[in-house]
């Protein structure tokens, strides 16, 4: 007798999915242990979800790399980055804008950063006031330039390997410093 599973709840209509109906789950999916949902009902909230701010993560790093074409230290524009976005109340979108305004407008010199994004506040208001003169200036810059970035990152990403570091072997034997006494 096969064990009859519990009752779920969609976790984006909060309809009832009876997972004994569909045991292999072609009407629904469990994204992650608890996390119910029908499968349109997860299609249609992830194409919602392109316009969160989290999508513009991987934009500000493939624009570093395609476009600026510099290396970076991850882990500490990741705590910058986060830094900004929790204490200054900036969002990803207005990074990667403050980055556009101040290497591809200003000139900027990325070397200077280190591998890292501390430019970001002191130039992150100027940044905002120069898109919003754009914006007024000629009306849809900004999605036009979103749009370019979204379609330039479905290329292949680019991810920058890690250098490994060559162990020294010291060859010795205990037969040579024997060998030499004698």
């Amino acid at each position: 007798m096969a064990r009859k599973l519990p009752m779920v709840h969609c976790r984006v209509c909060g309809e009832e999915i009876d997972r004994n109906i569909d045991p292999e789950g072609q009407k629904w999916l469990m994204t992650s242990k608890n996390y119910f949902y029908h499968r349109k009902c997860y299609d249609n909230w992830k194409k919602a979800q392109l316009d969160d701010d989290e999508q513009y993560i991987d934009l500000i790093y493939d624009f570093i790399v395609r476009d600026l074409k510099e290396s970076y230290d991850w882990w500490v524009c990741e705590a910058q980055r986060k830094k900004f976005i929790k204490e200054n109340k900036m969002t990803n979108k207005g990074i990667l804008f403050a980055l556009k305004y101040f290497y591809e407008i200003k000139k900027g010199d990325w070397k200077k950063g280190h591998g890292g994004i501390g430019i970001i506040p002191f130039i992150y208001n100027e940044s905002c006031a120069y898109w919003a003169a754009r914006e007024r200036q000629s009306e849809g810059l900004i999605k036009e330039i979103e749009r370019q970035m979204r379609e330039a990152t479905e290329r292949p990403k680019v991810r920058v390997k890690k250098k490994e570091k060559k162990k020294k072997v010291v060859d010795f034997s205990v037969l040579d410093n024997l060998e030499d006494d004698e």
